[in-house]
């Protein structure tokens, strides 16, 4: 299935009117959005990196086919806007169901082949955020994207000045969020 460039302007203008309303990422309220004006049923559950590290929370949504359609990947610094990833595609396969200690690929025989970090997902971000490795843009070899992302929302959303925030309060180093 395609996503026609008029969606994608639906879609586009949904998320910015949700983060001028407050919302960070907006990947839910998008996701509701999309399944609502379109059809496309919206899934809960994490992106991660490759390795099967968790990276956020996340929402999206699937098209009748498998497709799946990221309403709010700009958010993660990758280069992308509205992401649209085909059934089995590398990428589709970074969109996944929250690990937990009683669902993972360990003890969840129809997940073995998914990479895994080892831990459940909010074991992960409690164990790395103690260490403090969850510095805006971590998942990124280069995170200049992810920053560049970032200080252009603070101009225009009053979440993203909050989240800089929250940065603050957990010890980072945000001089390049300003």
């Amino acid at each position: 299935m395609l996503v026609t460039p008029q969606q994608t302007d639906v879609i586009r203008s949904f998320r910015h009117e949700m983060r001028l309303a407050g919302c960070w990422g907006a990947c839910f309220e998008v996701a509701c959005f999309i399944e609502h004006q379109f059809g496309w049923r919206r899934i809960d559950g994490v992106y991660e990196l490759p390795d099967g590290r968790p990276i956020f929370l996340h929402s999206w949504n699937m098209m009748s086919d498998g497709t799946l359609v990221d309403g709010t990947a700009d958010q993660f610094g990758e280069g992308r806007d509205i992401a649209i990833h085909p059934c089995g595609s590398a990428d589709h396969l970074r969109y996944r169901d929250r690990y937990t200690a009683a669902h993972n690929p360990l003890k969840t025989s129809w997940l073995a082949t998914r990479p895994y970090s080892g831990v459940p997902d909010q074991t992960f971000w409690d164990d790395e955020e103690a260490r403090r490795t969850l510095a805006p843009g971590w998942w990124l070899s280069e995170p200049q994207s992810y920053v560049a992302w970032f200080k252009s929302g603070a101009t225009m959303y009053p979440m993203f000045r909050t989240m800089r925030e929250r940065y603050r309060q957990r010890g980072y180093e945000i001089a390049s969020l300003e």
